[in-house]
Protein backbone atom coordinates (compact mmCIF):
# COMPACT_ATOMS: atom_id res chain seq x y z
CA UNK A 1 0.00 0.00 0.00
CA UNK A 2 1.67 3.50 -0.96
CA UNK A 3 1.95 5.90 1.81
CA UNK A 4 0.79 9.20 0.97
CA UNK A 5 0.92 12.69 2.81
CA UNK A 6 -2.07 14.49 2.43
CA UNK A 7 -1.17 18.66 1.57
CA UNK A 8 -3.98 21.46 1.33
CA UNK A 9 -2.63 24.15 -1.33
CA UNK A 10 -4.84 26.71 -2.10
CA UNK A 11 -8.15 27.63 -2.59
CA UNK A 12 -9.73 23.90 -2.17
CA UNK A 13 -6.86 22.11 -3.71
CA UNK A 14 -5.29 19.01 -2.25
CA UNK A 15 -2.20 17.56 -3.39
CA UNK A 16 -0.54 14.49 -2.33
CA UNK A 17 2.96 13.34 -1.96
CA UNK A 18 3.79 9.93 -2.49
CA UNK A 19 7.28 8.42 -0.68
CA UNK A 20 7.73 6.73 -4.18
CA UNK A 21 9.25 9.86 -5.51
CA UNK A 22 12.16 9.25 -3.47
CA UNK A 23 12.23 6.05 -5.34
CA UNK A 24 11.78 7.26 -8.89
CA UNK A 25 14.56 10.31 -8.29
CA UNK A 26 16.55 7.27 -6.76
CA UNK A 27 16.24 5.46 -10.13
CA UNK A 28 17.36 8.53 -12.17
CA UNK A 29 20.06 10.07 -10.66
CA UNK A 30 21.72 6.66 -10.99
CA UNK A 31 21.02 6.46 -14.30
CA UNK A 32 22.11 10.01 -14.90
CA UNK A 33 25.05 9.14 -12.64
CA UNK A 34 26.62 5.83 -14.81
CA UNK A 35 25.72 8.33 -17.92
CA UNK A 36 28.31 11.23 -16.57
CA UNK A 37 30.48 7.83 -15.81
CA UNK A 38 30.92 6.80 -18.99
CA UNK A 39 31.29 9.94 -20.70
CA UNK A 40 34.60 9.89 -18.24
CA UNK A 41 36.08 6.69 -19.11
CA UNK A 42 38.75 7.23 -19.95
CA UNK A 43 40.40 10.41 -17.87
CA UNK A 44 40.84 8.58 -14.68
CA UNK A 45 43.44 6.05 -16.80
CA UNK A 46 44.70 9.08 -19.30
CA UNK A 47 48.32 8.11 -19.34
CA UNK A 48 48.18 4.19 -18.97
CA UNK A 49 45.43 4.29 -22.13
CA UNK A 50 47.87 6.64 -23.87
CA UNK A 51 50.31 3.86 -23.60
CA UNK A 52 48.69 0.82 -23.77
CA UNK A 53 46.28 1.92 -26.76
CA UNK A 54 49.13 4.87 -28.71
CA UNK A 55 46.82 7.59 -28.07
CA UNK A 56 47.61 11.53 -27.66
CA UNK A 57 46.13 13.84 -25.69
CA UNK A 58 43.77 15.15 -28.64
CA UNK A 59 42.93 10.99 -28.64
CA UNK A 60 42.02 11.08 -25.21
CA UNK A 61 39.83 14.20 -25.57
CA UNK A 62 38.15 13.74 -28.76
CA UNK A 63 35.98 11.16 -26.50
CA UNK A 64 34.40 13.18 -24.27
CA UNK A 65 34.08 16.07 -27.48
CA UNK A 66 31.32 13.77 -28.60
CA UNK A 67 29.06 13.75 -25.62
CA UNK A 68 28.40 17.80 -26.05
CA UNK A 69 29.14 17.33 -30.00
CA UNK A 70 25.86 15.47 -30.12
CA UNK A 71 23.96 17.21 -27.26
CA UNK A 72 22.66 19.86 -29.24
CA UNK A 73 21.16 17.72 -32.09
CA UNK A 74 19.39 15.64 -29.69
CA UNK A 75 18.40 18.41 -27.09
CA UNK A 76 15.41 19.56 -28.86
CA UNK A 77 13.93 16.03 -29.63
CA UNK A 78 14.46 14.77 -26.04
CA UNK A 79 12.79 18.86 -24.98
CA UNK A 80 9.67 17.71 -26.36
CA UNK A 81 9.57 14.26 -25.18
CA UNK A 82 10.07 15.06 -21.62
CA UNK A 83 7.29 17.20 -21.37
CA UNK A 84 5.04 14.85 -22.93
CA UNK A 85 6.56 11.60 -21.39
CA UNK A 86 9.02 11.50 -18.47
CA UNK A 87 9.49 7.98 -18.39
CA UNK A 88 9.24 6.97 -22.42
CA UNK A 89 12.05 9.69 -22.23
CA UNK A 90 14.25 8.17 -19.38
CA UNK A 91 13.68 4.95 -20.67
CA UNK A 92 15.25 5.69 -24.12
CA UNK A 93 18.16 7.44 -22.91
CA UNK A 94 19.25 4.33 -20.76
CA UNK A 95 18.87 2.43 -23.70
CA UNK A 96 21.36 4.38 -25.66
CA UNK A 97 24.01 4.25 -23.24
CA UNK A 98 23.14 0.32 -22.69
CA UNK A 99 23.98 0.08 -26.25
CA UNK A 100 27.11 2.75 -26.50
CA UNK A 101 28.66 0.88 -23.40
CA UNK A 102 28.10 -2.54 -25.28
CA UNK A 103 29.51 -1.73 -28.85
CA UNK A 104 33.10 -0.74 -27.12
CA UNK A 105 33.26 -4.03 -25.87
CA UNK A 106 32.53 -5.90 -28.93
CA UNK A 107 36.76 -5.68 -29.60
CA UNK A 108 36.85 -7.61 -26.45
CA UNK A 109 34.67 -10.68 -27.62
CA UNK A 110 36.06 -10.27 -31.29
CA UNK A 111 39.77 -10.33 -30.96
CA UNK A 112 40.31 -9.17 -34.83
CA UNK A 113 38.25 -6.31 -34.08
CA UNK A 114 40.82 -5.14 -31.73
CA UNK A 115 42.35 -3.20 -34.22
CA UNK A 116 39.60 -0.53 -34.32
CA UNK A 117 39.27 -0.44 -31.23
CA UNK A 118 39.07 3.91 -31.43
CA UNK A 119 36.37 3.65 -33.70
CA UNK A 120 34.29 1.36 -31.65
CA UNK A 121 35.38 3.39 -28.47
CA UNK A 122 34.20 6.19 -30.31
CA UNK A 123 31.08 5.11 -31.51
CA UNK A 124 30.04 4.26 -28.39
CA UNK A 125 31.03 7.38 -26.96
CA UNK A 126 28.12 8.90 -29.52
CA UNK A 127 25.35 6.54 -28.59
CA UNK A 128 26.69 7.97 -24.69
CA UNK A 129 25.80 11.14 -25.65
CA UNK A 130 22.50 10.77 -27.39
CA UNK A 131 21.54 10.18 -23.82
CA UNK A 132 23.19 13.31 -22.08
CA UNK A 133 19.98 15.75 -22.73
CA UNK A 134 17.82 13.62 -20.67
CA UNK A 135 20.45 13.02 -18.07
CA UNK A 136 21.22 16.70 -17.42
CA UNK A 137 17.31 18.58 -18.35
CA UNK A 138 16.03 15.66 -16.65
CA UNK A 139 16.24 16.38 -12.96
CA UNK A 140 14.38 20.31 -13.05
CA UNK A 141 11.00 18.37 -14.95
CA UNK A 142 10.84 15.16 -12.54
CA UNK A 143 11.33 18.11 -9.25
CA UNK A 144 8.22 19.55 -11.16
CA UNK A 145 6.27 16.40 -11.68
CA UNK A 146 6.79 14.97 -7.96
CA UNK A 147 7.95 17.00 -5.13
CA UNK A 148 6.49 20.03 -3.67
CA UNK A 149 7.54 23.52 -3.88
CA UNK A 150 9.44 23.17 -0.47
CA UNK A 151 11.63 19.98 -1.99
CA UNK A 152 11.95 20.78 -5.32
CA UNK A 153 15.35 22.28 -5.12
CA UNK A 154 16.75 19.75 -3.44
CA UNK A 155 15.27 17.47 -5.39
CA UNK A 156 16.80 19.03 -8.61
CA UNK A 157 19.96 19.05 -6.84
CA UNK A 158 20.02 15.48 -6.25
CA UNK A 159 19.47 15.04 -9.61
CA UNK A 160 21.77 17.40 -11.22
CA UNK A 161 24.88 16.27 -8.84
CA UNK A 162 24.44 12.71 -9.71
CA UNK A 163 25.22 13.64 -12.64
CA UNK A 164 28.30 15.21 -11.89
CA UNK A 165 29.03 12.40 -9.44
CA UNK A 166 29.53 10.43 -12.22
CA UNK A 167 32.59 11.80 -12.91
CA UNK A 168 33.62 10.70 -8.94
CA UNK A 169 32.65 7.14 -9.94
CA UNK A 170 34.64 7.04 -13.00
CA UNK A 171 38.03 7.64 -10.75
CA UNK A 172 36.75 4.97 -8.35
CA UNK A 173 36.43 2.39 -11.72
CA UNK A 174 39.40 4.06 -12.70
CA UNK A 175 41.75 3.97 -9.80
CA UNK A 176 40.65 0.41 -8.23
CA UNK A 177 40.17 -1.18 -11.70
CA UNK A 178 43.03 -0.13 -13.36
CA UNK A 179 46.54 -1.08 -12.14
CA UNK A 180 48.91 2.61 -12.99
CA UNK A 181 51.46 1.69 -15.81
CA UNK A 182 54.35 3.64 -16.80
CA UNK A 183 57.45 3.50 -18.79
CA UNK A 184 59.55 3.35 -15.81
CA UNK A 185 60.29 -0.24 -14.90
CA UNK A 186 61.69 0.71 -11.91
CA UNK A 187 58.56 1.81 -9.73
CA UNK A 188 56.94 -0.52 -7.26
CA UNK A 189 53.71 -1.54 -7.61
CA UNK A 190 53.17 0.04 -11.03
CA UNK A 191 52.99 -1.86 -14.50
CA UNK A 192 55.74 -1.60 -16.80
CA UNK A 193 54.90 -0.68 -20.12
CA UNK A 194 58.12 -2.16 -22.32
CA UNK A 195 57.20 -5.25 -21.07
CA UNK A 196 54.85 -7.74 -22.87
CA UNK A 197 53.27 -9.22 -19.97
CA UNK A 198 52.51 -6.34 -18.24
CA UNK A 199 51.30 -4.32 -21.26
CA UNK A 200 48.87 -7.33 -21.90
CA UNK A 201 48.06 -7.04 -17.48
CA UNK A 202 46.92 -3.02 -18.44
CA UNK A 203 44.78 -3.73 -21.62
CA UNK A 204 42.96 -6.84 -19.26
CA UNK A 205 42.33 -4.51 -16.55
CA UNK A 206 40.81 -1.58 -19.27
CA UNK A 207 38.50 -4.60 -20.67
CA UNK A 208 37.34 -5.27 -17.34
CA UNK A 209 36.31 -1.54 -16.54
CA UNK A 210 34.38 -1.25 -20.18
CA UNK A 211 32.78 -4.41 -19.02
CA UNK A 212 31.48 -3.06 -15.29
CA UNK A 213 30.18 0.21 -17.31
CA UNK A 214 27.95 -2.16 -19.18
CA UNK A 215 26.61 -4.09 -16.59
CA UNK A 216 25.62 -1.61 -14.19
CA UNK A 217 24.17 0.09 -17.10
CA UNK A 218 21.96 -2.71 -18.31
CA UNK A 219 21.21 -3.29 -14.70
CA UNK A 220 19.82 0.44 -14.36
CA UNK A 221 18.21 0.13 -17.79
CA UNK A 222 15.92 -2.67 -16.64
CA UNK A 223 14.59 -1.19 -13.34
CA UNK A 224 13.48 1.59 -15.09
CA UNK A 225 11.54 -0.27 -17.36
CA UNK A 226 9.99 -2.16 -14.62
CA UNK A 227 8.73 1.00 -12.86
CA UNK A 228 9.37 4.57 -13.59
CA UNK A 229 5.49 6.68 -14.02
CA UNK A 230 6.13 9.63 -15.26
CA UNK A 231 4.33 11.59 -12.94
CA UNK A 232 2.11 10.61 -8.90
CA UNK A 233 -1.67 9.65 -9.89
CA UNK A 234 -2.33 13.43 -7.92
CA UNK A 235 -0.22 16.34 -8.33
CA UNK A 236 2.42 17.08 -5.44
CA UNK A 237 1.50 21.66 -6.41
CA UNK A 238 -0.46 23.61 -7.44
CA UNK A 239 1.85 24.63 -10.35
CA UNK A 240 2.04 20.97 -11.20
CA UNK A 241 -1.32 20.90 -12.87
CA UNK A 242 -0.66 24.55 -14.75
CA UNK A 243 -0.70 24.08 -18.54
CA UNK A 244 2.69 25.14 -20.30
CA UNK A 245 3.65 26.43 -23.03
CA UNK A 246 4.30 24.44 -26.21
CA UNK A 247 8.01 23.60 -26.51
CA UNK A 248 8.61 25.82 -29.93
CA UNK A 249 6.69 28.16 -28.29
CA UNK A 250 8.23 28.37 -25.37
CA UNK A 251 11.87 28.19 -26.65
CA UNK A 252 10.80 30.94 -28.80
CA UNK A 253 10.21 32.40 -25.88
CA UNK A 254 13.74 32.05 -24.17
CA UNK A 255 15.74 33.14 -27.00
CA UNK A 256 13.46 36.75 -26.92
CA UNK A 257 14.09 36.91 -22.80
CA UNK A 258 17.12 39.18 -21.96
CA UNK A 259 16.33 37.12 -18.16
CA UNK A 260 17.07 33.29 -20.31
CA UNK A 261 20.26 34.92 -21.82
CA UNK A 262 21.54 36.28 -18.46
CA UNK A 263 21.09 33.24 -16.53
CA UNK A 264 21.98 30.89 -19.58
CA UNK A 265 25.66 32.53 -19.96
CA UNK A 266 25.79 32.64 -15.73
CA UNK A 267 24.94 28.61 -15.42
CA UNK A 268 26.74 27.49 -18.80
CA UNK A 269 29.73 29.38 -17.71
CA UNK A 270 30.11 28.56 -13.66
CA UNK A 271 29.25 24.73 -14.33
CA UNK A 272 30.56 23.71 -17.80
CA UNK A 273 33.78 25.40 -17.63
CA UNK A 274 34.17 23.94 -14.08
CA UNK A 275 33.35 20.34 -15.01
CA UNK A 276 35.31 20.43 -18.23
CA UNK A 277 37.98 20.98 -16.08
CA UNK A 278 37.90 18.25 -13.71
CA UNK A 279 37.27 16.09 -16.86
CA UNK A 280 41.16 16.79 -17.73
CA UNK A 281 42.14 17.79 -13.96
CA UNK A 282 44.99 14.86 -14.37
CA UNK A 283 46.71 16.29 -17.33
CA UNK A 284 46.36 19.87 -15.66
CA UNK A 285 48.03 18.46 -12.88
CA UNK A 286 50.52 16.37 -14.06
CA UNK A 287 52.02 18.37 -16.60
CA UNK A 288 52.83 21.15 -13.69
CA UNK A 289 55.52 18.36 -13.23
CA UNK A 290 55.38 18.27 -9.27
CA UNK A 291 57.44 15.91 -7.66
CA UNK A 292 55.68 12.79 -5.94
CA UNK A 293 52.14 13.67 -7.73
CA UNK A 294 51.55 11.05 -9.93
CA UNK A 295 48.66 9.88 -11.98
CA UNK A 296 47.48 7.70 -8.77
CA UNK A 297 47.21 10.41 -6.06
CA UNK A 298 45.29 13.06 -9.44
CA UNK A 299 42.44 10.45 -9.93
CA UNK A 300 42.26 10.15 -5.63
CA UNK A 301 42.29 13.44 -5.55
CA UNK A 302 39.39 13.23 -8.66
CA UNK A 303 37.28 11.07 -6.35
CA UNK A 304 37.58 12.91 -3.61
CA UNK A 305 36.63 16.18 -4.99
CA UNK A 306 33.32 15.05 -6.81
CA UNK A 307 32.04 13.22 -3.57
CA UNK A 308 32.26 15.66 -1.27
CA UNK A 309 31.81 18.71 -3.74
CA UNK A 310 28.38 16.58 -4.69
CA UNK A 311 27.53 15.75 -0.76
CA UNK A 312 27.70 19.49 0.14
CA UNK A 313 25.78 20.86 -3.37
CA UNK A 314 23.01 18.39 -2.19
CA UNK A 315 23.07 19.61 1.60
CA UNK A 316 23.05 22.60 0.52
CA UNK A 317 20.30 22.21 -1.45
CA UNK A 318 18.23 20.92 1.21
CA UNK A 319 19.15 24.45 3.13
CA UNK A 320 18.26 26.86 0.29
CA UNK A 321 14.73 25.71 0.56
CA UNK A 322 14.64 27.78 3.27
CA UNK A 323 15.88 31.06 1.00
CA UNK A 324 13.72 29.77 -1.78
CA UNK A 325 12.70 33.67 -2.69
CA UNK A 326 16.44 34.80 -2.29
CA UNK A 327 17.82 32.85 -4.83
CA UNK A 328 19.93 36.04 -6.34
CA UNK A 329 21.79 36.64 -3.45
CA UNK A 330 22.81 33.11 -2.65
CA UNK A 331 23.68 32.66 -6.05
CA UNK A 332 26.12 35.69 -6.18
CA UNK A 333 27.65 34.61 -2.39
CA UNK A 334 28.38 31.12 -4.01
CA UNK A 335 29.67 32.12 -6.92
CA UNK A 336 31.82 35.27 -5.56
CA UNK A 337 33.16 32.97 -2.62
CA UNK A 338 34.20 30.20 -5.07
CA UNK A 339 35.61 32.71 -7.32
CA UNK A 340 38.18 34.01 -4.27
CA UNK A 341 39.23 30.29 -3.71
CA UNK A 342 40.09 29.47 -7.06
CA UNK A 343 42.04 32.44 -7.77
CA UNK A 344 44.38 31.35 -4.47
CA UNK A 345 44.46 28.27 -6.59
CA UNK A 346 45.79 29.65 -10.02
CA UNK A 347 48.23 31.21 -7.71
CA UNK A 348 49.09 27.67 -6.22
CA UNK A 349 49.23 26.04 -9.95
CA UNK A 350 51.37 29.03 -11.07
CA UNK A 351 53.96 28.18 -8.50
CA UNK A 352 53.53 31.77 -6.62
CA UNK A 353 53.39 29.74 -3.36
CA UNK A 354 56.00 27.58 -2.96
CA UNK A 355 56.28 24.16 -0.09
CA UNK A 356 59.14 22.41 1.02
CA UNK A 357 58.20 19.19 -0.46
CA UNK A 358 55.07 18.01 -2.60
CA UNK A 359 52.76 17.39 0.77
CA UNK A 360 52.71 21.10 1.06
CA UNK A 361 51.43 21.32 -2.29
CA UNK A 362 48.92 18.17 -1.75
CA UNK A 363 47.19 19.77 1.08
CA UNK A 364 46.88 23.21 -0.24
CA UNK A 365 45.25 21.61 -3.54
CA UNK A 366 42.79 19.77 -1.74
CA UNK A 367 41.69 22.53 0.51
CA UNK A 368 41.05 24.62 -2.38
CA UNK A 369 39.26 22.09 -4.90
CA UNK A 370 37.53 21.46 -2.52
CA UNK A 371 36.54 24.14 -1.31
CA UNK A 372 36.04 26.00 -4.59
CA UNK A 373 34.53 23.49 -6.51
CA UNK A 374 31.60 22.42 -3.70
CA UNK A 375 30.66 26.26 -3.58
CA UNK A 376 30.65 26.08 -7.58
CA UNK A 377 28.64 22.99 -7.72
CA UNK A 378 26.00 23.95 -5.07
CA UNK A 379 24.91 27.15 -7.38
CA UNK A 380 23.73 24.66 -10.11
CA UNK A 381 20.54 23.74 -8.51
CA UNK A 382 19.81 27.23 -8.26
CA UNK A 383 20.14 28.32 -10.98
CA UNK A 384 17.96 26.12 -12.63
CA UNK A 385 14.80 26.88 -10.21
CA UNK A 386 15.48 30.28 -10.74
CA UNK A 387 15.61 30.14 -14.21
CA UNK A 388 12.10 28.51 -14.21
CA UNK A 389 11.10 30.65 -11.88
CA UNK A 390 12.05 33.89 -14.18
CA UNK A 391 10.61 32.19 -17.14
CA UNK A 392 7.53 30.30 -15.92
CA UNK A 393 5.37 29.45 -17.90
CA UNK A 394 7.70 28.06 -20.29
CA UNK A 395 7.80 24.09 -19.26
CA UNK A 396 10.68 23.23 -17.11
CA UNK A 397 11.84 20.28 -19.81
CA UNK A 398 12.24 23.31 -22.34
CA UNK A 399 14.24 25.50 -19.90
CA UNK A 400 16.51 22.54 -18.41
CA UNK A 401 17.38 22.01 -22.12
CA UNK A 402 17.99 25.45 -23.20
CA UNK A 403 20.43 25.85 -20.22
CA UNK A 404 22.28 22.46 -21.24
CA UNK A 405 22.34 22.86 -24.74
CA UNK A 406 24.51 26.20 -24.20
CA UNK A 407 26.43 24.04 -21.63
CA UNK A 408 27.16 21.66 -24.04
CA UNK A 409 28.51 24.58 -26.50
CA UNK A 410 30.52 26.19 -23.96
CA UNK A 411 31.94 22.61 -23.35
CA UNK A 412 32.63 22.08 -27.19
CA UNK A 413 34.61 25.50 -26.90
CA UNK A 414 36.86 24.04 -24.55
CA UNK A 415 37.36 20.83 -25.67
CA UNK A 416 38.32 21.75 -29.31
CA UNK A 417 41.44 23.28 -27.69
CA UNK A 418 42.91 20.21 -26.99
CA UNK A 419 42.17 19.31 -30.65
CA UNK A 420 44.93 21.70 -31.73
CA UNK A 421 48.34 19.74 -32.13
CA UNK A 422 51.02 20.47 -29.42
CA UNK A 423 48.75 22.88 -28.04
CA UNK A 424 49.50 23.81 -24.22
CA UNK A 425 47.32 23.00 -21.39
CA UNK A 426 49.20 26.45 -19.42
CA UNK A 427 45.73 27.96 -20.10
CA UNK A 428 44.20 25.18 -17.53
CA UNK A 429 45.38 26.84 -14.75
CA UNK A 430 43.03 30.11 -15.07
CA UNK A 431 39.86 27.90 -16.13
CA UNK A 432 38.46 27.62 -12.81
CA UNK A 433 38.30 31.35 -11.57
CA UNK A 434 37.33 33.12 -15.01
CA UNK A 435 34.29 30.56 -14.93
CA UNK A 436 32.89 31.24 -12.16
CA UNK A 437 33.91 35.13 -11.42
CA UNK A 438 33.24 35.87 -15.53
CA UNK A 439 29.49 35.50 -15.39
CA UNK A 440 28.85 36.99 -12.29
CA UNK A 441 28.27 40.63 -12.91
CA UNK A 442 25.84 39.54 -14.69
CA UNK A 443 23.29 38.22 -12.15
CA UNK A 444 22.89 41.82 -10.86
CA UNK A 445 21.39 42.34 -14.22
CA UNK A 446 18.47 39.87 -13.14
CA UNK A 447 15.59 41.47 -12.09
CA UNK A 448 13.79 38.96 -9.29
CA UNK A 449 10.25 37.28 -9.85
CA UNK A 450 9.01 33.92 -8.55
CA UNK A 451 6.41 33.13 -10.85
CA UNK A 452 6.12 29.70 -10.23
CA UNK A 453 6.03 29.81 -6.41
CA UNK A 454 3.63 32.34 -6.17
CA UNK A 455 1.22 30.35 -8.18
CA UNK A 456 1.93 27.26 -5.71
CA UNK A 457 1.15 29.45 -2.35
CA UNK A 458 -2.41 31.01 -4.63
CA UNK A 459 -0.56 34.81 -5.33
CA UNK A 460 -0.71 36.25 -8.81
CA UNK A 461 1.98 35.67 -10.73
CA UNK A 462 4.68 38.65 -12.01
CA UNK A 463 4.07 37.41 -15.85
Amino acid sequence: MENTIPDILGDGFQAELYYRRWYILSLFSLFSLFQCAVWNTWGPIAETAKNVYGWDDGDLTLLPLWGVVVFPVFSGPFAWLLGRSLRWAVAIAALLVVIGTFIRCIPILLPEQAVNFDIYCNTGAIFNAMAGPVAMAGPIQLSANWFPPGERVAATGIGQMFNALGIGVSFIFGTFLVREASDDCELDNVLCLNNESDLKLARDDINILLWVHGGASFIVFLLILLYFPSQPPKPPSISATEPRTLFLEGFKTLIKSRTAWLTMITYSMSQGLVQMWQSVMIINILNLEIEGVTEKWASMLGLVISFVAVAASIGFAFFLNWFKKRMKLVLILLLGVSGIIFIFTTLLFQGVFQFQDSNGFKIATYFLLLSGISLAYASAPLLFEFSVELNYPVGEGTIGSWLTLWFNLFCICFLLIFQKPDSSTGWLNYVLPASVLGPLPLLFLVQENYNRLNIDEGKKPEL
